[in-house]
């Protein structure tokens, strides 16, 4: 009995010690790709890059390209990496410097990053939808209206748009707000039988059988005359294609409302955190099936992207900002004032990420 206790605790460990190397492989390949962001554009624009590096510490692979003398490294610690460009700024007759660059050139290669992090988003929900379906609600049955009309809708039916607005469910709140406010000449877009149809939605007077309410007798309502619930609903490729760049925006305004919340004190601390929580939390819902990771790899990926623009010292949306005001002003803020800007600000964002990881432990 002990050991047979023991054999399955031993393999349940193991199990989430898979999904936790699940979850470092997927957010590598999430910063892989924004830092390959940096490096495409870099390169397409005639920047000096001296190393490409995946994770951090000392490097257990190396290679040197004899033709442009860029370094490709992979490194011991899988909690990062890097898109080294050529910086001398002692230097003002070194044009190979990165700030030496026309300050368009370095917008574009600083917003590279983030850009490609928000594709990589879009990919992975169009694969997501295609493979699995996107949440939407879905009617699950349906009344007639007082004198035999029909409200328009029919069992099966899954709600894609309401009013022209397309439907996408990440919260509760999300999914009752679809229904909230229908009025007599709303128009619903659905898919049925896999076709999308607009409806004009009908409201009045309604009676649902006794067979199909709780207390077994017949109850009379007033609105649109359906049951709805949440479904998995599996959309064709092209239509998931479509569909992916409304719902990965749908994403950066949920993350952009939850920050603003944390800020406002609408949302606690325990809502936050750093590395350490951002993996534990792919590994836990990497053990609800490989679709479960790929929805969090979209959610963190459309994340990246907003939360690396933002103007945070050490981040590109503060280098873009000095880049800015170099453009604004025909002059650059001093190059070591800004260096000590990002120093100051990178170490703060480590303590913070630190803080949080513990606090969120702590507070879970």
């Amino acid at each position: 009995m002990f050991a047979a206790t023991l054999s399955a605790t031993a393999a349940e460990v193991f199990t989430y010690i898979g999904y936790i190397l699940l979850a470092l492989v997927g957010l590598m390949i999430m910063i892989t790709v924004h830092e390959f962001g940096h490096y495409l554009a870099g390169r397409l624009l005639g920047f000096k890059i001296e190393e490409f590096s995946i994770g951090f510490g000392p490097a257990f692979f190396k290679r040197k390209s004899k033709k442009t003398g860029q370094l490709f490294a992979l490194r011991m610690l899988p909690l990062g990496g890097y898109c080294a460009f050529h910086e001398n700024d002692d230097d003002p007759t070194d044009k190979e410097s990165f700030n030496a660059h026309k300050p368009w050139k370095r917008l574009i290669v600083l917003f590279s990053g983030a850009l490609f992090n928000f594709v990589g988003a879009i990919i992975i929900v169009t694969v997501y939808f295609t493979a699995y379906g996107q949440l939407l609600p879905v009617v699950t049955d349906t009344f007639a209206l007082a004198g035999g009309e029909s409200n328009g809708f029919i069992a099966g039916d899954a709600v894609l748009a309401v009013d022209g607005k397309q439907v996408n469910i990440m919260t509760q709140d999300d999914y009752e707000a679809v229904f909230d406010g229908l009025s007599d000449g709303t128009e619903v877009k659905v898919l049925r039988d896999g076709k999308a149809v607009t409806i004009t939605v009908r409201t009045g007077d309604y009676t649902i059988p006794a067979d199909k309410t709780d207390s077994g007798e017949a109850e009379d309502y007033t609105g649109i005359g359906i049951r709805y619930g949440l479904g998995q609903v599996k959309l064709g490729f092209f239509r998931s294609l479509g569909r992916s760049f409304g719902f990965s925006f749908f994403i950066v305004f949920k993350v952009l409302a939850s920050l603003g919340a944390l800020l406002t004190g609408k949302l606690g601390l325990e809502a936050a955190g750093g590395t350490v929580t951002v993996i534990k939390t792919m590994a836990d819902l990497s053990a609800g099936g490989f679709g479960n990771f790929m929805y969090v790899m979209a959610i963190i990926s459309a994340n990246l992207a907003i939360m690396n623009l933002l103007p945070i010292p050490s981040l590109d949306g503060s280098r873009m900002v000095f880049t800015l005001i170099e453009m604004i002003f025909r002059k650059p803020v001093p190059r070591k004032v800004e260096a000590v800007i990002h120093t100051v600000g990178l170490a703060l964002l480590i303590i913070l990420a630190v803080f949080l990881d513990i606090f969120h432990l702590v507070h879970t």
